[in-house]
């Protein structure tokens, strides 16, 4: 009769081998067994082949620069392994979130060089803003109108609106942060 099964390893030992002599064998042995189904599981989570691979990847070595910050009496070794996974795909994720959002020097380019044309928007269009704008400051209470205007219709700096006011920096940012979402709230409704 042939074992079709393979051999179950113990995962906590692997780790600790790793951790205590940097056992490569062990490691190799780990990595046999475990990356397939780190694999599997961020395929399904992910749906991006490349992704999923580097999330792998980087996986198997913070485990092997890790492994001494396993603790087994705090859980499974294979559950320790799969949140070590999980916190390198929020890293990457995030990353690549802020890669996207990332502006080039020669995506600015064209901008930094056009000039402005008056004429595209009608007199009328900057009277209309203008006056929606006001309507929407002298809504908010006088505290945080009058940072909205002293910061964005004036452009003054936050620590020059707080020397002005004699008031602390931070108030001042909270006062603009409050009246710009108040602000937006207005124009979205």
């Amino acid at each position: 009769m042939i074992n079709d099964e393979a051999p179950t390893i113990d995962v906590a030992q692997l780790l600790n081998n790793i951790a205590d002599t940097r056992c490569r064998r062990s490691y190799e042995q780990l990595f046999t067994s475990v990356a397939p189904k780190l694999l599997n599981f961020s395929r399904k989570q992910l749906r991006d082949e490349s992704m999923a691979m580097e999330i792998v990847q980087e996986t198997m070595l913070k485990v092997w620069l890790k492994a001494h910050l396993y603790d087994e009496s705090k859980g499974a070794a294979l559950t320790w392994i799969y949140s070590v996974a999980r916190n390198v795909k929020f890293d990457l994720l995030r990353k690549s979130k802020h890669q996207q959002d990332w502006v080039q020097g020669d995506d600015l380019w064209p901008i930094l060089h056009e000039e402005l044309d008056e004429d595209k928007l009608p007199v009328e269009f900057h009277a209309i803003v203008s006056n929606e704008l006001e309507r929407v400051i002298a809504a908010l209470p006088p505290a945080q109108a009058e940072v909205v205007r002293m910061i964005c219709m004036q452009g003054a700096s936050h620590q020059d609106v707080a020397d002005a006011l004699d008031v602390p920096l931070g108030t001042v940012k909270s006062r603009l942060r409050l009246a710009l979402q108040k602000m937006k709230e207005a124009l979205d409704g």
